[in-house]
């Protein structure tokens, strides 16, 4: 399968850089020559790369950079050009791979296709994106004590009904720890966890509202996760579980094997979901909280007997 590659240049340089592209059997170019561009081609198609010139008409290639981080942060990116490493500034490259190659070198083009197909081979190195309160979510996370919370059942029952309202092959109950998602139930699979880097939800806990991907081969995010396609996963759908104070602990999704949309009412119904999975979640550490508290005034009153 082609890959497409996204070039943005300018309008002198731009068909040069897409030629070298184009004349790598396993990349097709797109080309863009300013951020408008840039960004409807990262909205509209299905890139799994970016070259990007750093003197841009309307930008520089650190403004590309940013469309990234927004748009599309997991696809890797070229800085193909003659500014020094010491004019730029390399902070911004933060949590995305950007290659640097100097345009001026005798072999640059030669060069060009194959860091490339190498930047995105290892594009799954990116690791994956976390919130700015990061250490905050996972101290509300810590606060509840799973192991001791009498859950299993009632999360079991949740995701058969999920799975059944849905008519989806997967339904989990997934909690965002700090590598991995560990799936406290899950209906139509057998999994225990994922790593932070392969799920999905690492990206679905971003957002407010709830994650679809009706295909992940269209999602330059997934479609070259090959831990997502050994699982058979085509579609997907993730609902916040989150906690009274804001934070976002974990994820109520619903996962099928073929292409699947959902409706403005559906997804509002696995919102409900979530915050069900959330109720019981709440409850139960109540009840655990309380009956410690109570064993403590027990012990206290019979060492003062």
């Amino acid at each position: 399968m082609s890959r497409t590659v996204l070039c943005v240049d300018t309008d002198r340089r731009v068909s040069s850089v897409a030629s070298t592209i184009d004349a790598d059997d396993e990349l097709t170019a797109v080309e863009a020559t300013s951020l408008e561009q840039a960004a409807a081609t990262l909205e509209r198609e299905p890139i799994v790369g970016v070259v990007t010139a750093y003197e841009l008409a309307d930008g520089t290639g650190l403004d590309i950079v940013e469309l990234l981080r927004e748009q599309a942060p997991q696809t890797p990116c070229v800085l193909f050009t003659d500014v020094s490493p010491g004019e730029i500034d390399t902070a911004s490259f933060e949590e995305l791979i950007v290659e640097y190659l100097n345009r001026d070198l005798p072999d640059a083009h030669d060069r060009l296709g194959f860091i490339v197909n190498d930047i995105i081979d290892h594009s799954a190195q990116v690791g994956f994106l976390a919130p700015e309160d990061e250490d905050e979510r996972l101290e509300t996370l810590a606060a509840y004590n799973i192991d001791e919370l009498p859950i299993e059942e009632s999360f079991d029952r949740l995701t058969d009904l999920i799975a059944d309202h849905f008519d989806v092959a997967v339904s989990f109950i997934g909690l965002v720890e700090a590598d991995e998602e560990n799936f406290l139930a899950c209906t139509g699979a057998d999994w225990d966890s994922l790593t932070r880097e392969d799920t999905m939800c690492t990206h679905s806990m971003l957002q407010e509202d709830v994650m679809i991907v009706e295909d992940i081969a269209d999602d330059s995010r997934f479609n070259r996760n090959d831990q997502l396609e050994n699982l058979g996963i085509v579609s997907y759908a993730g609902a916040n579980m989150t906690a009274p104070n804001g934070q976002v602990i974990g994820q109520v999704c619903v996962l099928d094997h073929e292409q699947r949309s959902y409706s403005t009412a559906e997804q509002k119904t696995l919102e409900q979901y979530a915050d069900t999975a959330m109720e019981i979640l709440e409850l139960r550490q109540s009840l655990l909280e309380a009956r410690e508290a109570g064993a403590e005034t027990a012990v206290t009153y019979t060492e003062e007997q």
